[in-house]
């Protein structure tokens, strides 16, 4: 592998205009390292400020050649995917189970073309997010943290996606030595966030958060790993440019709370402001992740606990 500190490291963000995509196009250039964004038109421009300080090559992952040509004009060392197929505004989970077969084709087959066009194109480095719903539900667990190891046993066709996905990382590491890495993501919060799911339940409580408002959110009470979408955007970027190899997977955490403990902070903050909850059963359950790896790996750690989300997020400045 090439060494990417040795030189000005160049990325092509595919997916770059997507929430957590954006967000890494935005932590590279704070860097002042060149970025080149690859993906098909969206609805809305996450990246509208920044115009002309990036390049951009409009296509999909479905389509090989379209890479090829992204990693041409961008004259890329290094790959981050966040490209993954939502249904519209139905978010990924839901998306999956709606189309299994356009699930496939873009989180399975469409990661495949990018690794098969990094590693003969001679790209150091590919990460790509990944997800803990590789897991099964979390009673199938005997630890209520799981490390990279944990069993893979999703329940999900979003879950197998990544799951296959991991399994093609593994393979081109093995078969080609290509530095490519899975980052599995926890539930992602932030500005930008678009699509339906369990992040946008939470994200409804936070942004409904006046004084005398009054909230209702059906959603269960068990405890979630949760991340602002900055520190994930952060510890990729960490991960891109660090000069040793990788590991196949790595967990990324920012911290852990129950519906009900945010709706009381949030509270706390806005005076008058009542979150009534329905506490539900889960549609699904998924173990917390030990994210010890990459702390350690990276001397990793978020800028953002709970209080500090919702101070960025309740009349604060949105980063």
């Amino acid at each position: 592998m090439t060494a990417l500190l040795s030189e000005t490291p160049r990325i092509l963000v595919i997916g770059g205009r997507g929430f957590v995509g954006s967000h890494i196009v935005r932590a590279l250039l704070a860097r002042d390292i060149p970025v080149h964004v690859f993906g098909p038109n969206m609805a809305t421009d996450l990246l509208a400020d920044l115009g002309g300080r990036f390049g951009e090559t409009i296509g999909s992952v479905e389509d090989q050649a379209a890479i090829l040509a992204a990693i041409e004009a961008s004259s890329a060392t290094a790959i981050v995917t966040t490209a993954a197929f939502g249904e519209g505004g139905k978010g990924l989970m839901q998306g999956g189970e709606a189309d299994a077969d356009r699930a496939m084709a873009i989180n399975v087959d469409g990661l495949r073309h990018v690794l098969e066009t990094a590693q003969a194109t001679g790209i150091s480095r590919v990460i790509t997010t990944g997800s803990s719903v590789v897991f099964g539900p979390a009673d199938n667990y005997d630890s209520e943290r799981v490390d990279e190891t944990g069993v893979k046993r999703p329940r999900t066709i979003y879950g197998l996606t990544k799951v296959l996905s991991e399994d093609l990382v593994q393979y081109y590491r093995d078969r080609h030595g290509l530095d490519a890495s899975s980052i599995r993501l926890p539930i992602v919060l932030g500005p930008g966030l678009w699509y339906q799911g369990a992040a946008s339940a939470i994200a409804g409580v936070i942004a409904n958060a006046a004084p005398g408002a009054r909230h209702q959110v059906r959603f269960h009470d068990m405890p979630i790993d949760l991340m602002h979408v900055s520190d994930v955007a952060r510890a990729i970027v960490e991960a891109l440019v660090t000069d040793a190899p990788l590991e196949a997977i790595y967990h990324i955490n920012g911290f852990t709370a129950r519906l009900s403990e945010i709706g009381a902070a949030a509270a706390a903050q806005v005076p008058g402001y009542v979150v009534e909850q329905e506490v539900v059963p889960p549609a699904n359950t998924f173990p917390l992740m030990d994210d010890t790896r990459f702390r350690a790996r990276f001397a990793f750690i978020p800028q953002y606990d709970l209080n500090g989300l919702l101070q960025s997020q309740i009349g604060g400045d949105g980063s």
